[in-house]
């Protein structure tokens, strides 16, 4: 099924979304719990309401909200303890929160979800990085090591994903390690 997704990224390159929908149910649909199936989705989903959404037909606006809530709220029931999801999760809603509801709650779900990631996996330093870059008031102290831990970040994620292809890997390839 790995070809599959890489046919599914081929798609997303050429900007075939219908067709990368469709694939995406396909392979959701014969392993409802892959995770990596899951994010890919659940990012594309995402991604075609934010910037997809003019060459992106086969769901509608109103459409396509109901289904990235409706993936959320799987994820959460699947995939809690992941701390892959966690970020991912909280990335999607921190950036647009009235996608997915009450822009308060959901910001506040956003937030739980970072420290969750952060929690299961404290060793990530993408994780910590967006945590300390979330702090409202940090001290002086978390501004540094904020400070510190961006160029080591943008290394990290040019080693482990410039390589990798999809939406979701691009998208923070191109975030957070902008040369």
């Amino acid at each position: 099924m790995k070809q599959s997704l890489n046919e599914i990224f081929i798609l997303e390159s050429d900007q075939k979304f219908d067709e990368a929908f469709s694939l995406y149910k396909t392979l959701l649909k014969s392993e409802p719990l892959n995770f990596e199936y899951w994010k890919h989705y659940f990012f594309f989903l995402w991604s075609m309401l934010e910037d997809g959404i003019e060459i992106f037909s086969v769901l509608k606006n109103e459409e396509l909200h109901k289904e990235l809530k409706k993936e959320l709220q799987y994820g959460l029931d699947n995939f809690e303890n992941i701390a892959e999801f966690n970020f991912i999760a909280d990335y999607t809603i921190s950036i647009f929160p009235y996608e997915f509801g009450d822009y308060d709650e959901f910001k506040e779900v956003g937030e739980n979800l970072l420290k969750k990631a952060t929690e299961i996996n404290p060793q990530n330093l993408i994780f910590k990085m967006i945590l300390l870059g979330s702090y409202e008031k940090p001290t002086h102290k978390e501004k540094l090591e904020y400070e510190d831990l961006k160029p080591k970040v943008a290394k990290l994620i040019l080693d482990l994903y410039s390589e990798k292809k999809g939406l979701l890997n691009e998208y923070f390839v191109q975030l957070f390690a902008r040369k």
